[in-house]
């Protein structure tokens, strides 16, 4: 791995690359997930506090999956996004949805195209598994997560649910995003 430069503030520069995680990756996403988890913890079903108890073989099975994007910048992971394959019943029909979950770049790499990365190559690996879309879960109070989904072609698919049992009050909507055209 090339070895990471820092801007004057100790942040992390130079060019933003995305690529699908393995199992040696591992350290990287622990610590690029627990960032996400602390930054935004309205935007995620899971909480800091359950994942730092996670065991190294967790991380290591999460980013040895193949299904899991990290935006790199240097040797630092600056955003993330996972696809999942269809489950259940619907996983057996081809055009079954992909789902993109985990969705997140670091505040400082932000409006530089991680994210709309991250979200292409979540779509062409469902594209290639023969999906007809993807759909996520974004929460109503994530209203620049809301509008960069909107940007990207996806749509509210009238699903609603709660983020978390324990807050009553915290919503998420469900959006789907056509692959044919795309």
């Amino acid at each position: 791995m090339a070895a990471m430069s820092a801007s004057e503030n100790g942040e992390p520069d130079g060019p933003i690359v995305v690529r699908k995680l393995t199992a040696a990756d591992w350290t990287q996403l622990r610590a690029a997930r627990l960032s996400a988890l602390a930054e935004a913890p309205y935007a995620f079903a899971s909480t800091l506090a359950r994942e730092q108890e996670f065991a190294d073989d967790v991380w290591r099975g999460r980013a040895g999956r193949g299904l899991t994007f990290g935006a790199w910048q240097g040797a630092t992971i600056v955003g993330l996004a996972t696809g999942l394959p269809p489950e259940g019943p619907t996983a057996a029909e081809a055009s079954a949805p992909w789902h993109l979950v985990g969705m997140w770049v670091a505040p400082a790499c932000r409006g530089q195209g991680a994210a709309d990365q991250l979200v292409e190559a979540v779509c062409d690996i469902a594209r290639q598994s023969g999906a007809a879309s993807v759909t996520l879960w974004v929460t109503e109070v994530n209203d620049r997560a809301r509008a960069f989904y909107r940007r990207l072609g996806f749509a509210p698919t009238g699903g609603r649910q709660l983020v978390r049992p324990e807050e009553p009050e915290h919503f998420e909507e469900e959006l789907s995003r056509p692959l044919a055209g795309c």
